[in-house]
């Protein structure tokens, strides 16, 4: 019996440290502050959610075109596109609005200046999850 305990013991030890030792560490740091983001709450209530959501969620069906062509507002909650940017192509639609096909994001260059327009990108990059900010980094969103 002593042998199936101690056997147990160090299956299980192996085990959880196996499983300790490939798991993803989450993001702790990330390249704004909190103070970017308690900024950037109130600039993204007013002039973003009325398009992207209140929690970034996008339109309905924003990957389908609009009978005009164009598309309605994008998710920027992680669960679209937005994350494939680096930080500069996000803060450069911000300031000049949307710059490919089918975009109709007017620009806010003459409303935000550029810290404001970080603060912003802080705001909706916390409705991401660890794992999409992890990969946005890898993509070289910095």
């Amino acid at each position: 019996m002593k042998k199936f305990c101690l056997a147990l013991f160090i299956t299980t030890a192996v085990f959880a440290l196996t499983a300790a030792c490939t798991m993803k560490a989450p993001v702790t740091t990330r390249w704004y502050t909190p103070e970017q983001v308690s900024t950037g709450k109130p600039l993204y209530a007013t002039h973003c959610a009325s398009c992207h959501g209140e929690t970034g969620e996008g339109a309905p069906n924003s990957d389908t075109p609009l009978a005009d062509g164009s598309y309605p507002p994008q998710p920027l909650n992680g669960s679209g596109h937005s994350w494939h940017h680096p930080l500069r192509d996000l803060e450069k639609t911000i300031e000049l609005g949307g710059r490919h096909p089918g975009a109709t994001m007017p620009g806010f260059g003459e409303t935000l200046v550029h810290e404001q327009r970080l603060a912003v990108i802080a705001a909706f990059q916390g409705f991401w999850d660890d794992r999409t900010y992890r990969n946005w980094i890898k993509r070289g969103g910095l």
